[in-house]
């Protein structure tokens, strides 16, 4: 069978399984799945994750495995 098969068949017993629940009791799934959506980053969210992506690529900027390595990095550059 077919992945699309698959779930479309899946798609099909959620639909049948929540016809079959209760107003209350669907009303509660429904208020779930509206829990679970995701809202749309603001601006500068988004901004802030395109800056960190484009540091992360950045080959001149100096990035740490280590954060022992990081902090005696960063109180270095402080002492100095």
């Amino acid at each position: 069978m077919s992945r699309a098969t698959l779930e479309l068949t899946k798609r099909k017993e959620l639909y049948r399984r929540f016809r079959n629940l209760s107003e209350g009791n669907a009303a509660r799934v429904l208020g779930y799945i509206d829990a679970l959506e995701e809202e749309r980053p603001s601006d500068e969210t988004l901004a802030a994750l395109q800056e960190a992506d484009a540091i992360a690529r950045d080959p001149s900027v100096r990035g740490f495995t280590d954060v022992a390595e990081m902090m005696e990095s960063i109180l270095s550059d402080v002492r100095s």
